[in-house]
């Protein structure tokens, strides 16, 4: 690569401490039961708001910059985590994921800012409707999955459910770690 380091790149929030441990319980409960070829480190929990892929320095720094100018004209608002879902086919889903409820209006505000601050760097928008939720688990390896009834393995402690968004997170991805995620800066909503 050389003298061009490039950096595998989204925004996201990310989850408080106390929401991502009640995950991380309610989902070593869950593995008793389903079968997924790899289950989310806890500290790799998030909400990711846009995907950039590989990003050279300048990209990086450009990003960067536009957040900055971005999170003092948001602010904090509130999210709680609701239910389970998952993406693929339904009996051998290829992704299991963790809802959200609470203030989506918002959440849905903040996803488009995010989106326009970097689409004038060159990232596109995605194709596809905003579809918020926190990755648990990947590929289910049989043909049973019981999505019809999944909910009921998923029982969330409602006080450690709900937090307050407070900051965006640029996050870079190393394949081959775990946890994968690192933050490169956090950007505080409404600073």
């Amino acid at each position: 690569m050389g003298s061009h380091p490039v950096h595998r790149l989204f925004i996201a929030i990310p989850l408080p401490d106390a929401q991502k441990e009640m995950l991380a319980r309610q989902c070593e409960l869950m593995a008793k039961e389903w079968s997924f070829k790899k289950w989310v480190h806890p500290s790799d929990y998030h909400l990711t708001l846009q995907f950039l892929g590989a990003c050279t320095f300048r990209q990086t720094r450009e990003v960067q910059q536009n957040l900055k100018k971005l999170s003092p004209r948001l602010h904090p608002f509130h999210l709680s985590i609701e239910g389970i879902g998952q993406f693929g086919v339904p009996t051998r889903p290829r992704i299991l994921w963790a809802g959200v409820e609470g203030n989506l209006e918002y959440l849905h505000l903040l996803y488009s800012h995010v989106i326009q601050a970097v689409e004038s760097l060159g990232f596109p928008r995605e194709k596809r409707p905003y579809r918020p939720h926190i990755t648990l688990a990947k590929k289910y390896r049989f043909n049973d999955f019981p999505h019809q009834t999944m909910n009921r393995q998923f029982q969330p402690d409602f006080d450690r459910s709900q937090w307050t968004v407070e900051e965006l997170v640029l996050y870079e991805t190393h394949i081959y770690r775990s946890p994968m995620y690192q933050p490169r800066a956090v950007f505080r909503l409404g600073e």
